[in-house]
């Protein structure tokens, strides 16, 4: 008798669980056999529908985001699909739709959802009989009127959009070239979607829907016949595809990108064992192999341009490991570029919890890649916070195999995520002042640490909702506001929007906290701090202290006698559990309604602080 597959096997035992009314282990035991599976299209189907069934069961936990699909084609598919791409992820989420090209009429009504994916379709785009030209522009003046529905109707939240692009099942009767020509099918298709991308608004992401097609061949990713009987193009490979870049389209939206890739040495970064072929002769440039293991050591030195963190753990003894980036002159890496650097024979799991720790980012920020699958299977056995990519025997598929998990995609690109690996290469420096130091004071003294406090303008505003999005451990309500709340908030009367950069002697750490605080609705005396957070590279040095006391002396100089603030607990922030004690603030009962985003009332620790009774803690900061 055979066997069932691991999918089935899975989703019979979750079945068993919600009939007992245990849906939250039902949907853990999914989860966790969904975990690394490699399913078909029809796996990924019912896996999906048995989610829905799942998450409508009585005992079923609420789902930690939600997400609504506008299309001008059939959504059906999709909605499956995409809620089993994020279960095998580790996110529970729920995804509605509305009805087949329903998206001006549903625009205009509020939608209960933390991101909109809004789908077109070209068959008006290349079918009308308005010039080029006309009808680019109309299609564009749509989409933006969609836009600005949406807004209007979340005041008050943040607008998180997926706006997918255009694209062609065939360049139809035309023929190629004359489709590319001016005005052909393919060169309204290349106009629309760079207008749609120069418009998009702030907190969008936009989806190429060509390139995605054009990965998986559109012979494969799209199916007439769908089409013509449902009104849905894609095949079940195309709607799978697409609900993989539809999520981490949403990540990129909601929690950025993994922050660091670490990296194995032998046969990954280059062919052959360091530690028997000795550093000149592991195989990197130079011959077919040696061309593969270059090319895939430059696409990680650009993913450090663009801010990912670099970082190495390999079993192997410390001085082999490093004597290649030396001394080899064939290595496009070099120490400087990684961020991190473990080379022992220790498990490779203690080397990730010890790179967490002395990065002090979570374990879910990474993404590890190594050619051994024992070690990888150890990673995801112990450590299943990371992220693991299934690497290829042959090293010119790694890049393709790095590229395919979607885990370093970002909305956009700031200066500050650029400077990222600068930053932390500079933190051992610090670090080894730390151990030098004689003491905690003397150490944070001799950063001769420098803090500027500014209003929140325009050039900064991308800076602080990247950090309003993406920032868990120093995070007193964890609410995820957009430009476009943050420009209403810019509009509220004695508001104190502060952003706060800092420097030491070995560097810029640039922006790195915001504090966005509102006067009460009823009592104008009170000051409400909507959020405060601040990027973990400063934690632990008294930046904080600084921060807050500028934010005193703004308060006082407005007339306010009182500051609220609340601090809503995730498994994330224990960090600054006692933060708002440890500045004088007391519990209170009172729980003031936010003018943005959720209340957080039963779910909060409220505090309130006198102002007359303010004396500010010691700092290390100096204004410069």
């Amino acid at each position: 008798m055979s066997q069932p597959s691991p999918l089935r096997a899975a989703l019979r035992a979750g079945d068993a669980l919600l009939k007992s009314n245990e849906a939250p282990h039902a949907l853990k035991v999914v989860a966790d056999a969904l975990r690394g599976l490699a399913l078909s299209p029809a796996e990924v189907d019912k896996a999906g529908r048995w989610l829905r069934k799942a998450l409508s069961s009585p005992s079923a936990p609420p789902p930690s985001l939600r997400v609504y699909l506008l299309g001008q084609i059939t959504t059906s598919w999709l909605t499956t699909a995409l809620m089993a791409e994020a279960l095998q992820r580790g996110a529970l989420i729920w995804v509605d739709e509305a009805g087949y090209d329903q998206i001006l009429q549903e625009s205009l009504r509020p939608i209960e959802a933390d991101v909109v994916v809004l789908l077109p379709w070209s068959k008006r785009l290349v079918e009308g009989a308005d010039a080029a030209a006309e009808r680019v522009a109309l299609e564009v003046g749509f989409w933006r009127q969609v836009w600005a529905n949406l807004e209007a109707q979340a005041v008050g939240r943040a607008l998180r959009l997926i706006q997918v692009g255009y694209d062609l099942v065939s360049a139809g009767a035309e023929g190629v070239a004359p489709a590319g020509a001016p005005g052909g099918a393919l060169d309204r298709v290349a106009q629309v979607n760079a207008a749609l991308r120069a418009a998009l608004p702030s907190s969008a992401y936009f989806l190429d829907l060509g390139y995605l097609a054009g990965e998986h061949g559109r012979r494969a990713f799209y199916d007439p016949r769908r089409y013509h009987w449902t009104k849905q193009p894609f095949s079940e490979l195309g709607v799978v595809a697409l609900a993989a870049a539809l999520w981490a389209g949403v990540r990129a939206l909601l929690t950025g990108p993994k922050k660091v890739l670490v990296l194995d040495l032998d046969n990954t970064l280059w062919g052959g064992v360091v530690g028997d072929e000795g550093p000149l002769g592991i195989v990197v440039g130079g011959g077919p192999d040696g061309e593969a293991f270059a090319a895939f050591q430059r696409h990680c030195k650009a993913l450090s341009a663009r801010g990912v963190l670099l970082a190495v753990a390999s079993k192997n003894h410390p001085e082999d490991a490093r004597e290649p980036f030396e001394v080899n002159p064939e290595m496009q890496l070099r120490l400087s570029d990684f961020a991190a650097f473990e080379a022992s024979w220790a498990p490779k799991s203690l080397s990730l919890t010890h790179m967490a720790q002395t990065l002090r980012l979570g374990l879910d920020a990474f993404v590890f890649f190594d050619d051994n699958p024992a070690e990888r299977a150890l990673i995801q056995a112990h450590l299943p916070e990371v992220e693991v990519v299934d690497v290829p025997p042959d090293p010119a598929e790694y890049i393709r195999a790095l590229e395919a998990g979607r885990w370093f995609e970002a909305a956009q690109i700031t200066t500050a995520d650029q400077a990222r690996a600068a930053q932390y290469q500079l933190e051992g420096a610090r670090r080894a002042l730390e151990a030098e130091a004689g003491s905690l004071d003397d150490y944070l003294a001799s950063l001769q640490m420098r803090g500027a406090v500014a209003d929140l303008h325009d050039a900064d505003t991308p800076r602080a909702v990247q950090l309003l999005g993406k920032t868990n451990q120093f995070n007193l309500t964890t609410r995820r506001h957009d430009q476009g709340v943050l420009a209403q908030m810019r509009r509220v009367e004695r508001a104190i929007l502060l952003t706060l950069r800092v420097a030491d002697r070995f560097g810029d750490h640039g922006l790195v906290s915001v504090i966005l605080a509102l006067p009460d609705v009823d009592d104008p005396s009170l000051l409400v701090i909507d959020s405060w957070l601040m990027s973990c590279r400063v934690i632990a040095r008294g930046v904080e202290v600084f921060f807050f006391n500028t934010l005193v002396q703004r308060a006082r100089a407005l007339g306010y006698s009182r500051i609220f603030a609340a601090r809503r607990p995730t498994q994330k922030n224990a960090l600054i559990s006692g933060l708002l004690p440890a500045l004088g603030f007391t519990p209170t009962a009172a729980h003031p309604t936010p003018r943005f985003g959720p209340n957080e009332v039963g779910v909060s620790e409220s505090f309130i602080l006198d102002l007359d009774g303010y004396t500010p803690p010691q700092t290390f900061v100096e204004a410069p």
